[in-house]
């Protein structure tokens, strides 16, 4: 009952937001007593939400706590898969997508979530260590079962990719761009990377874990030296701070919607807003694919899959589902 409540009377402060809600509006519809209302407000507030109260006035939000808890988190996620799969919280693990490989394994609902403030063993594409700040940093992995044939597997980061570009301009960041298949920049530095990994039987897509890696308030002077010139964090981009708890809300919403659309056939939400924001179709690209040869071209597009559709120098189109992509100075 406790969380029930919870989740609602954050829904009523919320859409009165910054006006008062009266204890009266509060009660209804469950006709819980005001010394109920007045308790479950104090739990709010014991959580970290700025709830101003008032004998005349009743109740007023003020700040939303900036925590990645579930007992907050909850109430941001509702209507989406994320509010009702299994949701875990860690200050320090190995890596999130070893854990919800294991929720997966042990039948997880989709929309399952492990988030962790620390990564000792995160990893990016191609093993590659990842860097983040524990408190300044989003690192995250969520579960799908996506009703897809491996074919489509492509797909999958680019619609990561393309909630995280799309959460990021609604909330007012400029510059962002996005590199195939899952590199998320601003202004050609990189502020989100995106590892995904599935398991694959003669059925289909068993389960996929996409594993994000977002810098959110880490300052430009913090990243490793080797590390100045390439990656960036909102923070060091634009100048302000960012709560966490917003930027993944917003991130798994968009998510959500893409989810929606692709699971029904529809992958034309994704692509087309992969290719709003994509910084590499149209350049010039040296692509090393995973046996260690080189191919270099023009981007062109993606294909309905997702692949990378480049043209060599002999005018040869090629159709990538991998490989690491480095762009080229200009376009061509």
């Amino acid at each position: 009952m406790g969380e029930k409540m919870n989740i609602r009377l954050l829904e009523e402060l919320r859409r009165a937001e910054p006006e008062w809600v009266s204890s009266e509006v509060l009660r209804h519809p469950s006709g819980v007593s005001r010394a109920a209302i007045s308790k479950q407000i104090k739990v709010l507030q014991g959580l970290g939400y700025e709830i101003e109260s008032s004998p005349r006035k009743g109740y007023r939000l003020i700040r939303d706590p900036d925590s990645l808890r579930e007992e907050v988190m909850r109430a941001f996620l509702q209507g989406t898969r994320f509010a009702v799969g299994e949701y875990v919280y860690k200050e320090v693990t190995g890596s999130t997508n070893d854990d919800i490989r294991l929720l997966a394994r042990e039948g997880a609902p989709e929309g399952s979530m492990v988030l962790s403030e620390v990564q000792e063993t995160g990893r990016g594409r191609r093993g590659r260590p990842w860097f983040g700040r524990a408190g300044d940093s989003l690192q995250f992995s969520v579960l799908l079962r996506p009703p897809l044939s491996p074919q489509d597997a492509t797909l999958l980061p680019l619609l990561a990719a393309t909630a995280i570009y799309r959460a990021l301009c609604q909330l007012g960041v400029d510059g962002v761009e996005i590199k195939w298949p899952n590199d998320v920049l601003i202004r050609g530095r990189k502020v989100c990377g995106i590892l995904c990994e599935m398991s694959v039987d003669m059925e289909g897509i068993q389960y996929a874990m996409l594993g994000m890696g977002m810098n959110v308030n880490t300052p430009g002077e913090r990243f490793p030296r080797e590390l100045w010139e390439i990656a960036c964090s909102l923070a060091s981009e634009t100048g302000r701070s960012w709560r966490r708890s917003e930027v993944l809300a917003a991130v798994l919403h968009q998510m959500e919607t893409l989810i929606e659309q692709t699971w029904r056939g529809e992958s034309s939400g994704i692509l087309s807003g992969w290719r709003e924001g994509a910084v590499t179709l149209g350049r010039r690209v040296n692509v090393e694919m995973g046996n260690g040869t080189f191919l270099q071209g023009t981007a062109e597009d993606v294909n309905g899959q997702g692949a990378l559709m480049v043209r060599d120098d002999a005018g040869e189109l090629h159709t990538l589902y991998s490989g690491e992509v480095s762009l080229g100075t200009g376009k061509s």
